[in-house]
């Protein structure tokens, strides 16, 4: 097989993947993706400390993601997959 070939259907293996992925959060059976810091956090075996340090350093997309205000304050909820792939380098 050739190299562009590969490249072509590497492609589209990924872009159908991301496909069915958003499919299925938006299915009204499946669970919400986004997932508070702690359970961020205890999913990568660091602390909500470090969370809160790497969204500061940049280390997010801001697909991953996403500020909730309340009053005064503001909360942070990740996207499960995509901070957990941002998070290891996968991306």
């Amino acid at each position: 097989m050739s190299d562009s070939l590969l490249q072509t259907l590497t492609a589209e293996v990924r872009q159908m993947r991301h496909d069915l992925n958003l499919l299925i959060e938006k299915s009204p059976e499946s669970v919400s993706p986004w997932i508070p810091p702690r359970e961020l956090a205890r999913l990568l075996g660091v602390s909500s400390q470090t969370i809160t340090a790497y969204r500061n350093d940049g280390r997010f997309r801001s697909s991953s993601t996403r500020a909730i205000k309340r009053g005064q304050r503001t909360d942070w909820e990740y996207h499960r997959q995509d901070a957990i792939a941002d998070v290891r380098g996968l991306v």
